[in-house]
């Protein structure tokens, strides 16, 4: 399996606090069968967390020379929506989803710009556009055909793991993957309390969905998106149930 989305650069955000912290995580991995990951430390251009990628690399180096496991580890950032965006990415002070054309994208929880559509759009001319884990917007939770507006445009959606087992994102994920909204599902792992795993999805995905759909979501878009490899979201709308009134 391959994990597009985790935060293992310590000290960097609210992810790993320490380097013994980033490799007690890996190890987890390498138990769970990922053997390869992108880290994406947020980027918050006006928010606590906007460490530049030269310092990032200076970071991520330290941590694959301490690690001497098997997982082959990526770097990339993970971009809260911006104006600024195209320019930072130009300028190289951002990063793409391990050196691909593709990047990911996260927006505030609560609520959503029409500007928005603009900057992704201005984005797109360049990069591949992934958006994080759309099922935790309260926005996609009252309506997910919300995300026809990125799906129509092209833009690829990345779920996480964990929103398979809640009971506030479960049914509606499972709904988002049966109609074909969602390309990749990733760990986004901070720490113990949000782990750098993926089997416990894999094996709810095969049983929902089936072998082809569980590899899929796991490791093949995945492997695709690393070597920047078509990937095409084959989706359909969600059928609203029509609310029943009783008379009396």
């Amino acid at each position: 399996m391959i994990d597009i989305h985790s935060h293992l650069v310590s000290g960097v955000d609210d992810g790993s606090q320490s380097l013994e912290e980033s490799l007690a995580l890996l190890k987890q991995a390498e138990e769970d069968g990922i053997t390869e990951l992108i880290t994406t430390p947020h980027f918050m251009k006006n928010g606590e967390f906007r460490i530049r990628a030269s310092e990032l690399v200076k970071r991520f180096n330290e941590l694959k020379q301490a690690y001497s496991g098997s997982i082959k580890l990526h770097l990339g950032n993970e971009l809260y929506i911006h104006p600024d965006l195209p320019e930072l990415l130009e300028k190289g002070d951002i990063l793409t989803l391990a050196e691909s054309n593709a990047i990911l994208v996260e927006f505030p929880f609560q609520n959503y710009k029409k500007d928005y559509d603009e900057i992704l759009y201005e984005l797109s001319l360049k990069y591949r556009i992934i958006i994080a884990h759309p099922e935790r917007y309260r926005y996609v939770q009252e309506d997910p055909n919300f995300c026809l507006r990125w799906l129509k445009e092209g833009y690829l959606l990345q779920s996480n793991q964990n929103s398979l087992f809640k009971k506030e994102t479960k049914k509606i994920l499972l709904s988002m993957i049966a109609h074909g909204f969602v390309s990749f599902i990733a760990s986004d792992a901070h720490n113990e309390y949000r782990p750098l795993i993926l089997k416990e999805a894999y094996d709810l995905l095969e049983e929902e969905f089936g072998l082809r759909i569980a590899k899929q979501l796991t490791e093949e878009n995945s492997r695709k998106l690393l070597v920047n490899g078509e990937i095409h979201a084959e989706y359909q709308e969600i059928e609203k149930k029509k609310k029943r009134f009783l008379w009396f």
